[in-house]
Parts: C-alpha cells; sequence; structure tokens
C-alpha cells in the first residue's frame, strides 16, 4: 500500500510539469504553424506576381526585360539552356509578330528556397502567307501543360528550369481553321519504341483532302519533317507506326494537311482550287533506357 501511494505522489508531482511543458509545446507548435503558414502566403504572393511580370512581358515580346527572370542555369526538359531556349522565342515571335500569351497557376509546392508550379498555357496568333495566289491568314493555336522550376535567391524567386508534360499546337489556314482536326498519339514512351499516331479529320464529302504523319525530335535549330502527303480515306482517318527516336530526346507528332474544293464554273466545267492547309504537332515525351536497371530471378530451393 505504501509503495502505492509513493507511486501517486510521484505521479502528483510529475503531471503539473509535463503538463506545462505540454502546453508550452502546443504554443509552440501553433506559433510554427501560423509563421509556416504566413511565410507560405507570402511567397505564394511573390510567386504569382512572377507570373504576372512574366506574362506582361511576353506579351510585349520583350526579351531584355523577360530575361532576367530567369537564372543563366535555367535548363528545361528538352535539354535547352537559357542561351538555346530565349533564341527559339526570337525566333518564334519573328515568324508571329503578334503571338499572344495567357498563363493559368494551377497548383504551386513550395519546399524552402525551392518550388515547384504548375501551369496551363495558352497561346494563339496570326501568319500572314500566301495560298493559291491568294494573301491568306493562318492562325496559330498551342495549349501546353508543364512544370516551371524555381529558385529562391536574396528573397527572389527566379525560373530555374521547366518540366513539359503535354503540348499540342496548330497552325490552319484558310478552310483548315473551320474543320475539326484530332491528332492522337501517346503522351509518354520509351526510347526505340513502336507507337500508333491517329489523325482524325472533320469535313464534308466534297472535300479532298491529302495528309501525312510524322515525327521531329526537339532540337535546335529545328527540322521540318518531309513525308509524301495522300489521299485520306472515306473514313477521312489517318493513322501511321511510328518508331519512337533513340537519341534520348523528346519528340513531336506532326501532322500536315492539304485541303482541296471543287468549284462548278457552269454544266460542263468546275475548277479544283486549294482551299486550306493545316499543321498539327503534338508532344511525345521520350524517356530514355536506363541500361542500369536489372532484375535478378531468384531460385527457389527446396530443403530436403
Amino acid at each position: 500500500m505504501r509503495k502505492i501511494i509513493l507511486l501517486l505522489l510521484i505521479a502528483l508531482m510529475i503531471i503539473p510539469a509535463v503538463s506545462n511543458q505540454a502546453e508550452a509545446s502546443l504554443i509552440s507548435d501553433r506559433s510554427y504553424r501560423a509563421e509556416q503558414k504566413r511565410e507560405f502566403k507570402q511567397n505564394v504572393k511573390q510567386i504569382e506576381e512572377l507570373f504576372k511580370i512574366h506574362n506582361q512581358y511576353a506579351n510585349a515580346h520583350d526579351l531584355k526585360k523577360l530575361s532576367p527572370l530567369y537564372l543563366d542555369s535555367y535548363m528545361n526538359s528538352d535539354g535547352f539552356n537559357k542561351e538555346v531556349y530565349f533564341k527559339s522565342i526570337e525566333s518564334t515571335w519573328e515568324s508571329c509578330e503578334d503571338l499572344t500569351y495567357t498563363t493559368d497557376i494551377v497548383s504551386v509546392d513550395i519546399n524552402g528556397n525551392y518550388a515547384r508550379v504548375q501551369v496551363e498555357e495558352t497561346a494563339t496568333g496570326t501568319i500572314m502567307d500566301t495560298l493559291d495566289f491568294m494573301p491568306v491568314a493562318g492562325e496559330i493555336h498551342s495549349n501546353s501543360q508543364g512544370i516551371y522550376h524555381l529558385t529562391k535567391i536574396n528573397d527572389k524567386w527566379y525560373i530555374s528550369g521547366e518540366t513539359a508534360i503535354a503540348d499540342e499546337s496548330s497552325l490552319l489556314y484558310g478552310d483548315a481553321r473551320f474543320m475539326n482536326i484530332e491528332l492522337q498519339a501517346p503522351a509518354q514512351v520509351s526510347a526505340g519504341e513502336t507507337y500508333t499516331t491517329t489523325l482524325k479529320v472533320d469535313a464534308d464529302p466534297s472535300t479532298f483532302i491529302l495528309g501525312s504523319i510524322d515525327h521531329d525530335v526537339m532540337t535546335y535549330p529545328s527540322s521540318t519533317p518531309k513525308n509524301e502527303l495522300r489521299a485520306l480515306p472515306q473514313s477521312q482517318t489517318l493513322e501511321r507506326l511510328i518508331k519512337a527516336n533513340t537519341q534520348n530526346l523528346n519528340e513531336y507528332t506532326v501532322a500536315s494537311l492539304a485541303i482541296s474544293r471543287v468549284k462548278l464554273l457552269d454544266k460542263n466545267n468546275f475548277r479544283i482550287y486549294m482551299a486550306g492547309l493545316a499543321c498539327v504537332m503534338k508532344r511525345v515525351n521520350v524517356i530514355p533506357k536506363n541500361n542500369y536497371v536489372e532484375i535478378k530471378e531468384e531460385k527457389n530451393e527446396s530443403k530436403l
């Protein structure tokens, strides 16, 4: 009995001390969480401001003001460093002077001085060209999803890299602007893997369409796939098996279309004329082959 009373007395002495320490710990934890929350909100606000300014400079086609937002060590998932990436941007703006962008932030993940910002981006613009000896405007449409990698230096966020998730772009001339054109391809394949690409076009029966499907690895300067056009069947669907490159480079599946129509001049005469052109591209991320993965089979030996 005396031992039980002694244990109770010791417990009564310890409990208040533990209680005070626990209460102090709870207060400390609440303060820490409040500070973390405040710091997170401040960082998100700075990141949102960064993308607002980024969008502003991009729409103004101002490379000089856009450049300081990127670290010199910038690298994207296609292997383009800052110099090559900005040269590609400059050549794009030279081809399409009214290209405009919108960027929507999907999520922000912050880990100390590093952040991952998932975004959805769109771009639209026009290119003047000649089609069947007539000046026409080509429309550019682009939709992409990706992740910007940010680094915080001296309390300021900079873009240090990008990872592209998906990207689909189209350049449409003439009647192609009013047609439903769908290019289907896998978002990701292994290096050297054979995959199927399908082109579907929704056009009226009087339209004659020539088309081709090819692929183009992501290099700078980029190359132009040269594949012979062939008539689309009545189903207006074209398929092709493509073998992904083994150079460990991401690539685009590229579909080209030439659209012709028949115009009746009188009862006995008609004219076939070029009504539109289209080029549709879809990103295919190529996963490099890992030569250092090995699975060893375990032999089950029965014990006698």
